[in-house]
């Protein structure tokens, strides 16, 4: 069985569309309202998909996981997911189905492959790719869309994924934890619209600092002495900018931005790669 499951916060005005196309490429499609106020439920249901409805907004990973249960649940061959708002173009869940029959276990529908990337805002374009080479250092990965929620799911992956993030870091966390277990990532071209609905639920600068973070804990995590070393480092280039700012005519914020400045690009980086070489099995 196929199926198609859509994380929903309020999106009366585009579910129905979205569930419409889906459901010409797949055997059922799932609705996960996340404590919408709106009709987002009443319509979904109207439109013959699986509801599952919570009682208050718990974040994209929570509606993410419910996603992935109720999948389990009905015994799903494959999961795709997909946003419920209209950027995500419900036709290209033929392709992203074909590649993971190739043998994949996790195919993302990637924003940045082709020519689509350029109709991308240019602040949003920065803020995904900046998350997805911090997931790419962190997780030893090559992808080129960490963020996209157009993904498709073998059973296999399915059932070793355990999604524990209820925020937006959700996703990197999913690649992680696919790269732990050597599954198998793919990607593949999509279009994606940015002309339609409210582009985001959630503030991206918000959404960026909160997956951020979620990267930092999984460094501090795996790597703690590692981690420690940079962070003292860094506090000593600060606080030798503090001492440089004493100087007559150094302006303190020029030098305290390339203390960290420093610090991170020259000192940051190399130690967290060092901590982060490759696995015997993937050399």
């Amino acid at each position: 069985m196929i199926i198609a499951a859509l994380p929903a916060y309020n999106e009366e005005k585009h579910i129905a569309e979205v569930i419409l196309g889906a459901a010409k490429h797949v055997d059922c499609v799932i609705v996960v309202d996340d404590g919408s106020t709106d009709r987002t439920s009443a319509i979904a249901h109207a439109c013959g998909a699986v509801v599952v409805r919570h009682a208050r907004n718990r974040g994209y990973g929570a509606a993410i996981r419910a996603c992935f249960e109720t999948a389990k649940r009905m015994h799903a061959d494959v999961l795709v997911t997909l946003d419920s708002d209209e950027q995500h173009d419900p036709e290209d869940i033929r392709q992203l189905i074909h590649t993971l029959g190739e043998g994949s276990d996790i195919v993302i529908g990637s924003r940045f492959m082709g020519s689509n990337g350029r109709c991308i805002p240019l602040y949003r374009r920065i803020g995904i790719q900046v998350l997805t080479v911090a997931t790419n250092v962190v997780g030893n990965m090559a992808v080129s869309d960490s963020q996209s929620g157009f993904r498709a799911y073998s059973r296999k992956a399915m059932s070793t994924i355990e999604i524990t993030a209820s925020d937006m870091s959700a996703g990197s966390g999913i690649l992680f934890q696919a790269k732990k277990h050597k599954l198998e990532i793919s990607e593949v071209p999509i279009t994606c619209r940015y002309d339609v609905g409210s582009i985001s639920s959630q503030n991206p600068v918000h959404h960026g600092t909160i997956v951020l973070a979620s990267i930092l804990r999984k460094v501090v995590h795996d790597h703690p002495t590692c981690t420690g070393i940079a962070a003292s480092l860094l506090g000593a280039g600060m606080l030798a900018g503090n001492r440089i700012a004493d100087i007559p005519g150094v302006p303190l914020m020029l030098l305290m931005l390339s203390a960290v400045g420093l610090c991170t690009g020259v000192v940051l980086q190399p130690i967290v790669d060092a901590c982060h070489e490759p696995e015997k099995d993937d050399i």
